[in-house]
């Protein structure tokens, strides 16, 4: 038996390839391999599963590890609330997010493929290390493909159900999806060339829908001005550690908003709002932000979803939102039938 204690799954959106691997070994920062960032502090967070063993034999089974539990509407709407009143009157946003806890013993590989089945243009993982415990997901959010000298992302935000008719979008939706827009193109700006956004258009995921723009940029293999000598991997490291966690999972001032992250929420993010992917397996450097996503103990999971409070949000909405997101994992469960 190929026996790895760190291990990794994926599928990329519009592929039917699963790729899985895994490796004794977790190393810090880049290498190819699985790469893992947390939602606070991606720079000093970020690890590897190393490529060592392709598709390991042994059964994938979750880490035991503490899951957080449900919070409670109260709770949930106290901090919209905190957060609308510290905006004030200001252009701006914070993401609040809340846990949802269910008490059963999931089957990882079944749940794996109900959800590739159900959201084929989503990025689909699974991935478990004694570090950062196990988790699923199905993403909808690319924070950055890299082929060759070239840099595709997109700007995700807003949120409703999906309708499949054209219509426009509040207010409040077209607001908080510009705030992505601007941080994202500016930080590509500061360490690429050519940055170029297409055009905005509604992305489905699912039951919800969201407003997308694409964005590219061109980053050269030589570094430019005063990090030439700068090795590729260490701009693109900078790079990610600038737009990670974006506002669409953070907030528009970054560091006010993890204050009151850490203030209002009883509990820790940990690798919810962060990213991974893979780092030159196969080729492919993509990293998706992790979220529709789920920690996974032998008897529980852990459900995360958060949502965008501006001053035009209102508690019951957002709660709303955050209901139809969660459901985006809870109804792709599957039970063991251990």
């Amino acid at each position: 038996m190929n026996y790895s204690v760190n291990w990794f799954k994926y599928r990329l959106p519009n592929s039917t390839e699963i790729i899985s691997g895994g490796s004794q070994r977790l190393l810090k920062g880049f290498a190819k391999g699985f790469v893992i960032a947390p939602f606070s502090d991606p720079d000093d967070g970020l690890m590897t599963i190393p490529f060592d063993i392709c598709n390991p034999d042994s059964e994938f089974k979750p880490e035991t590890s503490y899951l957080p539990t449900t919070t409670s509407r109260e709770d949930f709407e106290n901090e919209v609330r905190t957060i609308i009143n510290s905006l004030g009157s200001s252009r701006g946003k914070t993401v609040a997010a809340r846990v949802i806890r269910v008490d059963s013993n999931i089957n990882l590989d079944a749940t794996f493929d109900n959800l590739c089945s159900s959201y084929p243009e989503a990025f689909v993982f699974l991935f478990s290390t004694p570090t950062t415990g196990t988790w699923i997901g199905a993403s909808p959010e690319l924070l950055l493909r890299k082929e060759g000298e070239f840099i595709s992302t997109m700007a995700l935000a807003g949120t409703r159900p999906y309708s499949g008719q054209a219509k426009e979008w509040d207010e409040k939706n077209r607001d908080e999806q510009a705030m992505v827009t601007e941080f994202i193109m500016d930080s590509l700006m500061r360490h690429c060339g050519a940055v170029t956004a297409g055009k905005t258009y509604t992305k489905r995921a699912g039951q919800i829908e969201h407003i997308c723009t694409p964005i590219s940029a061109y980053m050269p293999p030589s570094g430019i001005a005063d990090d030439f000598e700068e090795s590729y991997h260490s701009r693109l490291r900078k790079l990610l550690t600038e737009i990670s966690p974006t506002p669409a999972l953070c907030g528009s001032d970054r560091m006010h908003s993890l204050e009151l992250i850490r203030n209002c929420e009883k509990f820790s993010r940990e690798m919810y709002g962060g990213f991974c992917g893979p780092d030159d397996i196969e080729g492919i450097t993509a990293f998706f932000v992790n979220l529709r996503s789920a920690k996974v103990s032998p008897d529980a999971v852990s459900v995360f979803a958060g949502c965008g409070v501006t001053v035009l949000s209102d508690p019951d909405e957002e709660w709303i939102e955050t209901e139809m997101k969660s459901k985006t994992i809870i109804n792709k469960l599957k039970i063991s039938e251990e």
